[in-house]
Formats: structure tokens, sequence, C-alpha cells
């Protein structure tokens, strides 16, 4: 039994360790403000399908289309905002009635703009949230960044949908920067794990040390790369918030703060912009992957546990590849709804398709193993 219990409890220490090294991940960047929509409404112009209401330290902004008028889209520049490396977002968003168009993007959505520093037109599109028919979102927290940072943001608003209302409340903007504990302490503890899935893989019969040290490895890097940090481009919380610590001090003037460019050399103003079109959901290769064949969703979430369960098979047998595949598969979905991605019936047919792609890379470990029997038989009697 004691092996039993050194094993879950070292287990319980690093998912506490996980949870409170994800919580303290980011910082305050020193000397910038927090930007809420009181400081966002200032020197904004009035723009057809806008409107402020609340009160004036905490309005709220709403769009709205009607039949037959044309899109709202509205950027609200973040006054004195330098480049910056990432924001904190927290906001509440609500649809009233809002009817999609004829895509599926064509919804009510929010999105920061990350403008290169040096001026260029290369400005990306980085959606952090949207809403639909009568969605109401909140509170919810993220920090989204740049693909090419630091970079100088912006909010953009737009309503795409046929009508209906789109409304955005409790905003809080926070220039955050990842802490040194978070950058050290990761790598330690993806150390953690592999040494925690070797010790249980090696406490199975028969598993030599090199073949269960590759197998741990499998495993982990399937977890670092499709649970958490996972591939989303946007990182949301493990519960409720990210400890950032208290309010940075401002720093002495004359002296730019640490980790954000001096000056901002681009020049952005508040007010009506034209609507842009589908945005595609940026982030790890796995994410692109899945966006961009969103059609091919249950083949790709088969191949996903497909693979690690045939490694897992030719390095330790099937049976014990059931042993691994299955936890993997649970730990991927966990993290999802761990991270607020919520579960639905999707989630539910993810978990079928990846039961698929399990007993898939079974089955192709058990027709490779009968295709290599004779080469390893005709070898033998060569010999």
């Amino acid at each position: 039994m004691r092996p039993v219990l050194l094993l879950a409890g070292s287990f319980i220490a690093l998912l506490a360790a996980l949870a409170v090294l994800w919580a303290h991940r980011y910082e305050r960047a020193p000397g910038l403000p927090v930007w809420r929509l009181a400081d966002l409404r200032q020197g904004t112009p009035e723009v057809a399908g806008v409107e402020w209401a609340g009160s004036a330290d905490e309005p709220l902004l709403r769009l709205v289309r009607t039949a037959g008028k044309p899109p709202v889209a509205l950027r609200l520049a973040l006054p004195g905002a330098p480049a910056v490396e990432m924001l904190q977002l927290r906001y509440h968003l609500a649809a009233r009635g809002l009817t999609l168009g004829k895509e599926e993007w064509a919804s009510g959505r929010m999105m920061i703009e990350w403008f290169p520093p040096d001026g260029s037109a290369d400005v990306e599109k980085d959606p952090v949230g949207g809403a639909k028919l009568d969605d109401r979102h909140g509170p919810v927290t993220l920090v989204a960044a740049p693909a090419q940072g630091p970079a100088v943001p912006a909010l953009r608003l737009e309503h795409l949908g046929r009508a209906g209302e789109f409304e955005i409340s409790a905003l809080e903007i926070t220039a955050v920067k990842e802490r040194q504990l978070w950058k050290t302490g990761r790598w330690v503890l993806a150390l953690g794990w592999l040494a925690w899935t070797f010790a249980c893989i090696r406490a199975w019969p028969g598993v030599s040390r090199w073949r269960a040290l590759a197998a741990a490895a499998v495993w982990v890097l399937m977890g670092i790369h499709f649970a958490i940090p996972g591939p989303w481009k946007i990182q949301r919380p493990l519960g409720t918030h990210f400890r950032l610590g208290e309010t940075a001090q401002a720093r002495p003037s004359g002296q730019a703060p640490l980790l954000v460019e001096p000056h901002a050399p681009v020049q952005i103003a508040s007010g009506a912009i034209p609507a842009s079109g589908d945005v595609r959901v940026q982030g790890g290769m796995a994410l692109r992957a899945r966006y961009l064949l969103r059609h091919l969703r249950i083949l790709l979430h088969v191949a996903l546990l497909a693979a690690p369960t045939l490694a897992f098979a030719i390095l330790l047998g099937r049976r014990n590849a059931i042993r691994l595949a299955i936890p993997l598969a649970l730990a991927i979905e966990a993290a999802q709804v761990a991270l607020g991605y919520g579960f639905d019936w999707v989630d539910v047919i993810d978990l079928l398709t990846d039961a698929a792609g399990i007993a898939l890379g079974l089955w192709l470990a058990a027709r490779l193993e009968r295709w290599l029997r004779p080469l390893a038989a005709g070898r033998g009697v060569a010999a």
C-alpha cells in the first residue's frame, strides 16, 4: 500500500502546484493603469448604432443593429497605451435578440487589435469574446497576447448580426507580463509530472526503465500540448481569476515602465471603422488545424488519441497502453472544463471519438505486430 499512497499523495501535490503556478502566472506590468469603459469613452465620437448607458463611472456600451442597417463596428483606443506584452481582460458580454448573419462568425464579437510599434499596416486581430441570440457571458477573465509583441493594443467591437443588441459592461483591461516564478516553475513542474508518470509505469510488471521513460515522455508532452497549457492562444484562469498582485506603482517621471515601449509611435483614434470579415482562430498548430479542418473534427479527434495510443502499445504492450490512453483523454477534456470552456454534447461526441481513437491505435499496434512477426522469424531462421 505504501507505493500507492505515495503515488496518490504526489499526484495531489502536483495538481496543487499546477493550480498555484497557474494562478500566479502573470503580474501587472509596472507603471501602467487599469483601463475601464469610462476611460475608453472619453474622446469617443458619436457613432450610428452605438449607445452608452449606465452611470458615468460604470457605463455600459451597446451596439444596436436593425434590419436593413449596415453592420456596426467601433474601435476604442486605450488612452496612453504603449506597446505591451500582454493584456488581462475582465468583462461581461450580453446579446439580446442578436440573430446571426449568413456566416457563423456574423454575430457580436470583441477583439483586441495589436498595432506594430513601427507603425506598419500589419495589424493583428485577436478575438477575445462574442455573443449571439440571447447569450450572457460573465464575469469572463482571460489573458491575450500578440503573436509578435510587444504591440500597441486597441479594443474592437463589432455587431455583424442581422438585428438585435450586443453589449459589454464591467470591462477592466490590465497590462501584464509573465512572472519569473512561472517561467522557471513550469519546467520543474513538467519534470515532476514526468517523474510521477515514470514511477506509475515502472510499477507495472515487465516494463523496462527506458520504455517506461519514453512512454512517460509521450504522455507528458501530450498533456502539455493538449491539456495545460494546451494549444490556446488566449489563456484563461483555473478558477475565477489570475492573482496579479498589488497595483504597480508608477515609476518616476522620465523613466519608461519596465517591459513596455517608452513611446507608441502609432496614433490610434476611437471611432467608427469598417466591419471586418472572418478572423481565423489563432494559437498552436493543433488549434489552427482544428479550425481549418473543422469539417473533419471527428477524424482529427480520432487521430489525436490514435497516435499516442499506438506509441504506448509499441513501448508497453496493448494492455498497458489502455492504462495511459484513457487517463490522457480524460485529462484533455477535464482541462477544457477547468479552463472555462464548458462541457456540452459536442464534448460528449469528443469523448466517443477519443475512444474510437484509442481503439484505432490498439488495432494499428496489432496489425503492426502481425506484420513484423514474420520478418523477425525470417531473421531468426537466417541467423
